[in-house]
């Protein structure tokens, strides 16, 4: 089944330590003292992932003090990590090897995990632990990092269109099959009424997505994951691939077959099916 390595990265430390120093300054100080003492957000890279960051910051700052002592008592779980990434591994039936760097730090409020991959072949997991991140964000998270082995798939911010798609669309529907029952704005929704909204213009976010699905540009990313889309909702490659994985599912494919298929076919799987 190939190994699985876990390194443990802990930045909790480090943001308590800015924030000891930050605490009590006024608001024109809190940047400059968040990239000397901190300096980690889960953001794009670049000047608009340092505008994000900053952003970020200032808006979460008033929330700060009454989750620092629950924080300053938090201790990872990695055998919890370990055991999620066992179960994934197994219903995809990944049977490569797989090294993971696990960072936990205090994000925003934003509850938003992020990957990312290292130069040396292993794979970075930002996991923030000040908000209420449960574990069908964790196999989501978990279903990622086995799907970029299935099918070869690339962890860069800039990506294809469709891999987004295809790739969320598969960690939302296995997140569902680990914990069924709930209701689907559970497996998929960051924001109340995103789903909703999303199927009310269903019609328009396929017709405005499709011409893009090959586009891997950092603008293209950004427009279907974090920006407006074509019709004014975020994350419409997610709305996508929610619709996509499940019509995959219904016509018949298995968890493994589906995982399995590689980046090059998802324009044209996502074509035949997303009409």
């Amino acid at each position: 089944m190939g190994q699985t390595t876990i390194k443990v990265i802990n930045y909790v430390p480090k943001f308590l330590n800015f924030y000891q120093r930050a605490k009590g300054k006024e608001e024109k100080c809190l940047w400059d003292l968040w990239k000397e003492h901190y300096n980690f957000a889960a953001v794009p890279p670049g000047k608009q992932g340092e505008k994000l960051a900053r952003e970020m910051l200032l808006r979460a700052w008033d929330k700060y003090p009454e989750v620092i002592p629950p924080i300053e008592k938090w201790s990872p779980d990695t055998e919890k990590v370990r055991s999620y990434l066992k179960k994934v591994k197994d219903l995809l039936n990944c049977k490569e090897d797989i090294a993971l760097d696990l960072i936990y730090f205090v994000g925003a409020f934003d509850d938003n995990p992020v990957l990312a991959p290292n130069e040396d072949g292993r794979i970075t997991l930002c996991w923030p632990i000040e908000g209420n991140l449960g574990d069908i964000i964790l196999v989501h998270e978990l279903t990622h990092i086995v799907h970029t082995k299935t099918a070869d798939l690339s962890l860069n911010w800039e990506r294809p269109v469709a891999s987004i798609i295809m790739s969320e669309g598969l960690a939302m529907q296995v997140s569902k099959h680990f914990f069924p029952g709930k209701p689907a704005e559970a497996y998929t929704e960051y924001a109340r009424g995103w789903l909703e909204d999303c199927r009310k213009n269903s019609e328009s976010i396929v017709k405005g997505i499709l011409p893009h699905i090959e586009e891997s540009s950092s603008e293209k990313v950004y427009q279907f994951t974090m920006g407006q889309g074509t019709t004014g909702n975020e994350r419409e490659a997610y709305f996508v691939g929610w619709m996509l994985v499940d019509e995959l599912l219904q016509e018949g494919m298995s968890f493994e077959e589906i995982a399995r298929i590689k980046e090059a076919d998802f324009p044209e799987v996502i074509r035949r099916v997303i009409k």
